[in-house]
């Protein structure tokens, strides 16, 4: 057998066990796993906790900043607490931080079914706010774009769908527990759903990364590596597998820009969030309808996830998010004219498809700019300046209502603050590739 007649026999036989390799790719069974585990955590995201917002503070004569508070203080924390979260799950990987943090979080949940005075409410919640915001939600976001480099818009997308899916389910049946049994059997049952969801799959399946399972980002194969370059062209030219350390990422402007753009539209989008179903209630739509409206938001997220996980595999992300949070600004401005219910289920699912890609690509950006090796310690370092503007954020409009009995004017500044947030995105330019090849976390 000549030389050139191996090679062709070698070349084949690896391209036919290339071609079973990518018949399944355990990438999405990692996409499958953070879904639930996006499910779960969606019991401690300000859409869910604004269902129990007036019907304690009415069972307890509190006003709606004194509640807040203790979502403030918690997500003040907890973005500090992420800063050594990141690491951990760049160097150990999200199974055990995942399994340890459910348990915690769906105890949490139980035990504030049985608070009776503020200090209670406080030491649970911002305990429950701490582990939500300082390790799920940084875990959640982080482990994705691991796996996947040509393919990770449309990874990502998907599995934002499990967080969408508990915002717009976990709140219907709170509503339904709260009206027919009050508010405690919901938060215990709304517990036991995050047990019951997250533990086992993540503590089965999670994995830290492609090459600990002898794999590649996308499902490629070694005989892809091999002939990449000559025979098929990079699948996506938006996505590059460039692997910047968290020392050369902080000599980047690009990175501040990035960081400030998404710490600024973090106060509009979890103010409205946090306040949306009471300011609906507040203009005599029933508990019910504002419900529905908020589980409309979240099932336009879902979408929104989707459609922006397509849009950014073929457009520029930075302009693509750029436009997004123009929308969104202009969708806080709409809502204060929303007086009639079909308007205010049209804007809750067209703003849910903005609020879905805005969150998707959050995620993405980082990844495609610095790379998937240090990408938990590189959104750890971001979450403090970002958790404080996301507990700025419902308290400055707690305050305001309080202040005013309207919604009016902090909506008005929302629109301006997401203006400004999509000039920084606009400006951070992605950074060339580093000049050496850089080592992944061991």
């Amino acid at each position: 057998m000549t030389f050139a007649h191996h090679r062709r026999h070698v070349l084949a036989d690896s391209e036919k066990t290339g071609q079973k390799e990518k018949k399944f790719y355990y990438g999405w069974v990692i996409v499958g796993v953070i879904a639930l585990a996006g499910f779960a955590n969606s019991a401690e995201t300000l859409p869910v906790i604004s269902i129990f917002l007036k019907p304690i503070t009415e069972d307890f004569g509190w006003n709606r900043s004194i509640f807040t508070g203790a979502i403030t203080a918690g997500t003040l924390i907890g973005g500090f607490f992420s800063m050594a979260t990141g690491p951990i799950i760049d160097r150990y990987g999200p199974r055990w931080v995942l399994v340890i943090s459910f348990i915690l979080l769906g105890a949490l949940l139980m035990a504030m079914a049985a608070i009776s005075t503020l200090w209670h409410l406080y030491t649970l919640q911002v305990m429950a706010r701490i582990v939500a915001m300082g390790a799920i939600g940084l875990t959640v976001t982080s482990v994705v774009p691991k796996w996947f480099v040509s393919k990770r818009g449309m990874a990502v997308a998907v599995s934002g769908i499990g967080e969408r899916a508990g915002q717009t389910i976990t709140p219907l049946y709170a509503q339904l527990l709260i009206s027919s049994h009050g508010w405690r059997p919901a938060l215990l049952v709304t517990g036991l759903v995050t047990w019951a969801v997250s533990i086992i799959p993540s503590l089965l399946f999670l994995r830290r990364r492609p090459e600990d399972m002898g794999l590649l980002p996308d499902g490629a194969t070694p005989f892809d590596e091999a002939t990449s370059s000559t025979v098929k062209p990079t699948p996506n030219p938006n996505h590059r597998d460039v692997n910047f350390t968290v020392k050369q990422v902080l000599r980047l402007p690009s990175f501040y820009l990035l960081a400030t753009g998404l710490t600024l539209m973090s106060l509009p989008t979890n103010g409205l969030m946090f306040h949306l179903v009471s300011f609906l209630t507040d203009r005599e739509f029933s508990a019910g309808y504002a419900v529905i409206v908020l589980s409309t938001f979240s099932t336009g997220g879902a979408v929104g996830s989707i459609v922006f996980g397509m849009l950014v595999g073929r457009f520029n992300i930075r302009l693509t998010m750029t436009a997004n949070y123009l929308l969104i600004g202009i969708g806080y401005i709409i809502l204060l004219t929303v007086h009639s219910p079909m308007l205010g289920l049209a804007w809750g699912f067209l703003h849910g498809i903005l609020q879905g890609g805005s969150f998707m690509m959050q995620q993405v950006i980082f990844a495609d700019y610095y790379g998937r090796h240090s990408l938990g310690a590189i959104r750890g370092i971001t979450r403090p300046a970002q958790m404080t503007t996301n507990a700025i954020g419902p308290l400055a409009a707690a305050i305001a209502y309080d202040a005013t009995s309207s919604y009016g004017l902090v909506f008005s500044i929302f629109t301006v603050i997401a203006v400004i947030a999509a000039v920084f995105i606009f400006s951070a330019l992605p950074p060339a590739a580093p000049e050496t090849k850089q080592t992944e976390p061991s």
